[in-house]
């Protein structure tokens, strides 16, 4: 099967990538839409964890989830099991967008001794390059230790904030930066972009795959009073509220070449929003974003919702039932944007 279409691209070094979709997606016929009882689509999560302080793994409690305890209310989304299942979900759908490659910088990944992962989350793309490239030593970090416990030996894992002062010796440069969905996570791109830059090795690569808020559509089928539009417009609205904007992918492309990155390449590809779309991988890629954002809609709306636009959980909850609604109606033609960046540190850098 193909992969999902690239939107736009820039001239960049040769890489793997993924053979591109039609730029178009055309929806399937109606008829071949109806409920065929899919089961609900997850992945197990690790429930073995790095053994850390108290003050780490002591969790914050909110409306019924489970939080960060470091650097408390930095993050805005949950760290239990739900948000884990979730989070190794997402793995699995960028793992099919890009036809099982961990990344599409063209990096030599059998010749790179250092990574580094920002962001880990449960650690599934960590210990996955980690499998396949053991000559790398991968570091993992995050603000959560939900990391598994039995790793491969070359997989590390850190409870840190990389919005904070960088502390890596200069002996440990790394050769290869990865960042995937951290918009929300990042308030200072520029520091970040800065911060990396001198923590790479020179001819090394970053890469960074982000979503792009609010949602988008393929035709007039997502009307403007649209429950699903407006939730996404609600949480950028939070988002630039807290300085985390969840749009910042689209300034990806300058800020890394305003920083100095040499061959930055931007593919833009479109993850649908259910299996609304004809073509076959579009239409599996749609089925488990779908279970992806519906199962976890709460995890992701809560905080944003109630402590930065003031509404309350019974608000919240009534409101996403509409949402979810419109998240599983195959006659909406909706899709996200998934920005994927990579740039160059140059050689005499």
């Amino acid at each position: 099967m193909a992969s999902p279409p690239p939107i736009g691209s820039s001239p960049a070094a040769e890489a793997p990538t993924p053979a591109p979709l039609p730029v178009t997606l055309e929806a399937d016929d109606p008829e071949a839409l109806i409920d065929d009882g899919d089961s609900a689509l997850g992945s197990e999560p690790g429930s073995s964890t790095t053994s850390l302080a108290s003050s780490i793994t002591r969790y914050r409690i909110e409306n019924g989830r489970t939080y960060h305890a470091y650097k408390d209310g930095k993050y805005a989304y949950p760290n239990d099991d739900m948000e884990q299942e979730r989070l190794d979900l997402q793995h699995h759908i960028c793992s099919l967008t890009f036809d099982g490659k961990l990344f599409t910088a063209p990096i030599e990944a059998d010749k790179i001794e250092r990574v580094l992962d920002i962001g880990c989350g449960t650690g599934i793309w960590t210990t996955d390059f980690a499998d396949e490239y053991p000559q790398a030593t991968v570091l993992g970090i995050d603000l959560s230790p939900i990391q598994p416990m039995f790793t491969p030996p070359n997989a590390i894992f850190q409870v840190d904030d990389l919005e904070e002062e960088w502390t890596f010796d200069d002996s440990d440069a790394f050769d290869f930066i990865y960042a995937r969905m951290m918009t929300g996570s990042i308030g200072d791109w520029d520091r970040f972009f800065d911060q990396a830059w001198n923590n790479l090795k020179p001819g090394a690569y970053i890469e960074v795959l982000d979503i792009r808020l609010p949602v988008s559509c393929a035709d007039d089928t997502l009307k403007p009073d649209s429950a699903l539009l407006k939730w996404s417009q609600l949480l950028l609205e939070g988002s630039i509220i807290a300085g985390r904007d969840l749009d910042s992918a689209v300034t990806c492309k300058e800020k890394l070449e305003k920083r100095g990155f040499q061959g930055v390449s931007q593919t833009i590809y479109k993850w649908p929003g259910n299996k609304w779309p004809k073509d076959a991988k579009a239409k599996e890629l749609g089925m488990w974003n779908q279970e992806n954002l519906t199962s976890g809609l709460m995890g992701l709306s809560v905080a944003i919702f109630t402590r930065l636009l003031g509404w309350s959980v019974d608000e919240l909850e009534l409101f996403l039932v509409d949402v979810r609604r419109e998240m599983k109606d195959t006659s909406i033609h909706a899709y996200w944007e998934i920005y994927a960046h990579y740039g160059q540190k140059p050689l005499d850098a």
